[in-house]
């Protein structure tokens, strides 16, 4: 007796590999959504500390090129200086007491007869 037997082929996945499959994507890229939205915050509070550590330097050659050794009481000392002893990046605005980025502010206080202040508040 000769018996045939069905060799039974299986091609494809199933619907719960599919699912679990999706499930996993969705998990790694909510993941992926939270991590990356934190960097912002984190490169504009960079931005404003290189900025702030930029000015404190400013201000100290300000104090070093002035006729009168004193510190800058504004940012527009330090860029009006010939030549500047402040630059500012393409992207940032200034007014007397403040410069302002994409997402952070500076600010100076102070200044005169002592060193000047900066916060990024």
């Amino acid at each position: 007796m000769n018996t045939y037997i069905k060799e039974r082929r299986e091609e494809g996945f199933t619907l719960i590999e599919l699912l679990i499959a999706i499930v996993v994507v969705g998990i790694l890229t909510a993941v992926v959504i939270v991590g990356i939205g934190g960097l912002q915050d984190t490169g504009s509070a960079g931005a404003c500390a290189a900025s702030r550590d930029a000015a404190k330097a400013g201000s100290v050659v300000h104090k070093a090129n002035s006729a009168t050794g004193q510190y800058p009481t504004t940012f527009d000392d330090m860029l009006t200086a010939a030549p500047p002893e402040l630059e500012l990046g393409d992207a940032t605005q200034t007014n007397a007491t403040t410069l302002a980025g994409n997402g952070w502010t500076l600010t100076i206080s102070g200044g005169g007869n002592t060193a000047p202040v900066f916060a990024c508040p």
